[in-house]
């Protein structure tokens, strides 16, 4: 091997990563058709084609294997919409902007509405395990990101009012699908009270400087 040259993966990691993906797919797949209350951790393995015991090595519980979905489908949306410089939002007004921010939570209830509810209400009360803390981190940073547009907005909100700010809309966000779980709700009608919701906060944050 050349020297600063990475070693490739063993026979080992090669087969992990691998028994990692078709879970991660039967999981997807099975959540998407038959929903997250009526798949069990049995369905996975069988089709992922591995063993009960080795999907429970990847994920815990049947929560945190959402979770593990919800991570995987997350990183990829970031990848394939990389934001715009914090320092530098994309132009327009903060709400829509904000409103483009939150939008793949909308697009995912409409198209899976019972894992992502599920998802939402994971995030918000679910037990503390590895994958739940990932998708925690990406949760900070979408926080993070609506803050610096509350304070590029024209009114400039300050830091500790952005990230309030932020903070009320992401939770918002996450109440409201938690919400429909309980009570059926349209996702039009989502995309509504989460606008409503995004410009109070907008306005709030403006008049906080």
């Amino acid at each position: 091997m050349r020297h600063g040259q990475a070693a490739a993966p063993g026979r080992r990691e090669r087969a992990k990563a691998d028994k990692r993906a078709r879970i991660l797919a039967a999981a997807r797949a099975l959540f998407e058709e038959r929903g997250f209350e009526r798949t069990s951790m049995s369905e996975v393995a069988r089709a992922a084609d591995v063993a009960q015991g080795t999907v429970f090595q990847y994920a815990a519980t049947k929560a945190e294997l959402l979770m593990m979905v919800a991570e995987a489908l997350w990183g990829a949306h970031e990848q394939a919409n990389t934001a715009p410089p914090r320092s530098a939002p994309a132009a327009g007004e903060p709400a829509a902007q904000i409103a483009a921010l939150i939008s793949p939570f909308v697009a995912a209830m409409r198209r899976w509405p019972e894992p992502t509810t599920w998802v939402a209400r994971e995030i918000l009360f679910g037990a503390d395990m590895p994958h739940r803390q990932r998708v925690l981190g990406r949760v900070e940073g979408l926080e993070e990101q609506i803050a610096a547009r509350l304070r590029h907005d024209r009114a400039g909100a300050p830091g500790a009012a952005a990230a309030t700010g932020a903070r009320l809309i992401v939770t918002g966000v996450l109440a409201e699908l938690n919400r429909s779980r309980r009570v059926r709700i349209d996702g039009e009608d989502v995309d509504l009270v989460l606008r409503r919701l995004i410009d109070l906060v907008v306005a709030g944050a403006g008049a906080a400087r």
